[in-house]
């Protein structure tokens, strides 16, 4: 009985790590226009492009599972938008806008981090091997795209205090 409970669990997490996903996607598209740093704008393309990927192979995981490829709503990255972009167009500075945007970025991949290391975890529990080497390969590109911007930010900032 636990292990149908957790199995239920871990679809409904699939499926909203698939909003997650998706809602990434439409942040840094969005979020493009306001860089003004080409290296971070590359990032933030980039970004888009990953959450893409991971849309497409939760997908996949989904329907291993049995399941439509659908979303439930995530309430949790509405919620980290939401604030992200309230900070980003709160900065009318562009090199503050800069800052903000990769402040909003690491908000976004450390839910990522957290997100697939629990589901990770959970597919371990139902053995499900395959799954939980997907999702930590996920967790460990989340880990590094995280690394580069804080390399970026501290960039920023050594700029900024050399000036």
């Amino acid at each position: 009985m636990a292990n149908e409970a957790y199995k239920e669990w871990y679809v409904q997490g699939l499926q909203a790590l698939k909003s997650a996903a998706e809602q990434g996607r439409e942040a840094a598209s969005a979020t493009s226009a306001a860089v003004t740093s080409p290296e971070l704008k590359k990032m933030v393309e980039e970004g888009s492009q990953r959450a893409e990927r991971n849309a497409a192979e939760i997908d996949r995981l989904l329907e291993k599972a049995g399941r439509p490829s659908s979303s439930i709503p995530n309430k949790i990255m509405e919620g980290i938008r939401a604030g992200n972009r309230q900070v980003v167009d709160a900065a009318k500075d562009p090199e503050v806008r800069d800052a903000s945007v990769v402040a909003a970025a690491q908000i976004a991949l450390h839910y990522y981090i957290a997100a697939y290391g629990t589901l990770a975890s959970t597919a371990k529990h139902l053995g499900l091997s395959e799954d939980a080497q997907t999702f930590k390969r996920l967790t460990d590109e989340v880990k590094q795209q995280d690394e580069r911007f804080t390399q970026i930010a501290e960039e920023m900032a050594n700029k900024r205090a050399g000036a």
